[in-house]
Formats: C-alpha cells, structure tokens, sequence
C-alpha cells in the first residue's frame, strides 16, 4: 500500500514541474518607466521617444514635430497613454481626435538592445491594435 502512495507522489511533483515550467513570466519594465528610446515607423522614419514622470515626448527626426503624452502606468509592464500636446494634430477635427483617444501599451519582451510591445488604440471611431519593436539605443548605433 505504501508502494502505491510513492507513484502518485512523483506523478504530482512531474506535473508540478512541467506546469511551472509553462508558466510565463512577465518582464521588468522598471528599467523602461524613464529613459531615452527609440522607435522605427513603417516608413523608417526614426521617433525619439523621451519618457520621465508620467510624460512621454515623442520627437520625429524628419519633421521635428513633437508631441506629449500623459503616461498613467497600470501595472510593471502596461500602461495608458493619453494626448498633452503637440504639433502631431494639424486640424481642430485631429485635435480632437488624438484628445478623445487613449492608447494602451504593453511591454512582451525585454531583449538587450530593444523591447517588444503591443499598443491597442481605443479611438471613438474603434479600437485597432498592433504590435512592434522599440529600442534601447539607435539601430545604427549598436
């Protein structure tokens, strides 16, 4: 009787091993809350991305259009981004639109010279999401 006690024993510590070994585990985003980072739009156009106590500057190389977000975050790696001010609306509609829209962000991965996120736009128009790469440093300097 004893004998049968031992197989189920093991059985539990198996299954327990192969469950935490599933288990995912979510990044540090500590080191992302404050820094200098940068981002890459589909057009290679490269945004300077400045983030320090609940303000995000976002500095587009090309134009030199800058525009601030007021960043709330929700948990280590999440966090809600909404319109300040800037020169990234052209139009009173625009305006409009960036202050009635909130992204949401969320880090996935953290690597050496880059991050992984996804951001979910939630606009009165809907909400679309999309995810992408941010780096730690400019691509042309690593």
């Amino acid at each position: 009787m004893h004998l049968l006690k031992y197989p189920k024993f093991l059985l539990i510590i198996l299954m327990s091993a192969i469950l935490t070994g599933f288990a995912v585990i979510a990044p540090d985003c500590t080191q992302l809350k404050k820094g200098k980072f940068h981002s890459y739009n589909k057009q290679g156009i490269h945004i300077i991305i400045n983030r320090i106590d609940g303000i995000q500057q976002d500095i587009n190389t090309q134009t030199k259009d800058t525009t601030y977000w007021k960043i709330d975050w929700l948990d280590n790696c999440r966090f809600a981004a909404s319109f300040l001010t800037g020169s990234g609306p052209k139009t009173p509609e625009e305006k409009n639109f960036y202050q009635s829209t909130v992204l949401f962000y969320e880090v996935k991965e953290i690597a050496d010279n880059y991050y992984i996120g996804t951001t979910t736009v939630k606009a009165p128009n809907g909400t679309s999401s999309s995810t992408d790469t941010t780096w730690l440093v400019e691509k042309n300097k690593y």
